[in-house]
């Protein structure tokens, strides 16, 4: 009998939203609600005493204006996360910049706008926000606010991809295979689904098991196919599910 290949899965185009930072953990955000006094009251009293707010003495007011902004960010409060965000992204804070990009992305609190949104986007991605670079790479792919690049989006996505980006991961994984953007590659396919199956990542498993069972950028090695998808079906992942089903046989486990 001869079995179906089974079919790759195909490029996330979503952008990932609501994702915090490790260094902006729930444990921050949860801590600054207790946080007595307003920002503006803090900045008023430093000034009465210094005469003047310094460089070193903003930074943690900054700090503070950062989390109380997440606050309302959190808890939906979108038209005061964006007042709170704006002069913070204007002074360059990589995540206000991020968390302004996807009020912008999604129209909360704002009226909605890719081209703004793919600005604050790029300003976060230069300074390396790893889900605005990705996110920059969704948005060059799709034309969103800026001129659709496959180019510029493998770009961004190489560099999400190497500092750890799991989506970014699995979406250079299928440009390669697709050479589209860059070069023609199988094996560099392989191995960034393998980055991003070690990282646990269903979708990414699956395909790598795809990839085994095909031989396609690597020798095949159907006991190394089993192997992935039946780590992606324990994640309850449909096709993974339905893979294991289809191709796996006594004789293809003694015969790879």
């Amino acid at each position: 009998m001869r079995h179906q290949e089974p079919r790759l899965l195909v490029m996330r185009r979503r952008s990932v939203r609501h994702t915090y930072r490790t260094s902006m953990s729930f444990l921050i955000l949860l801590s600054c609600l207790i946080v007595a006094g307003s920002v503006n009251a803090a900045f008023q009293s430093q000034a009465e005493h210094s005469g003047d707010v310094s460089a070193n003495d903003a930074a943690p007011l900054f700090d503070q204006m950062l989390k109380h902004a997440l606050v309302a960010y959190v808890n939906g409060k979108h038209e005061q996360a964006y007042v709170r965000l704006l002069p913070l992204a204007q002074k360059n804070d990589v995540d206000a910049q991020y968390f302004l990009a996807t009020l912008y992305d999604g129209g909360h609190g704002v009226e909605l706008s890719p081209a703004m949104a793919s600005y604050w986007y790029k300003r976060a991605a230069k300074l390396g926000h790893v889900n605005a670079q990705y996110n920059m790479g969704v948005a060059y792919a799709n034309g969103d606010g800026v001129r659709q690049s496959i180019i510029e989006a493998v770009r961004w996505w190489r560099m999400a991809a190497i500092s750890g980006s799991i989506n970014a991961q699995f979406n250079l994984g299928i440009m390669y295979l697709r050479g589209e953007g860059i070069r023609h590659d199988p094996t560099e396919a392989v191995r960034w689904w393998g980055k991003a199956a070690e990282q646990g990542d269903a979708a990414a498993q699956y395909n790598l098991g795809a990839l085994y069972a095909s031989g396609e950028g690597v020798s095949r090695n159907v006991k190394v196919a089993l192997s992935w998808w039946a780590r992606a079906a324990a994640q309850g992942f449909e096709q993974a599910i339905v893979a294991l089903r289809v191709h796996q046989f006594p004789e293809q486990l003694s015969n790879p």
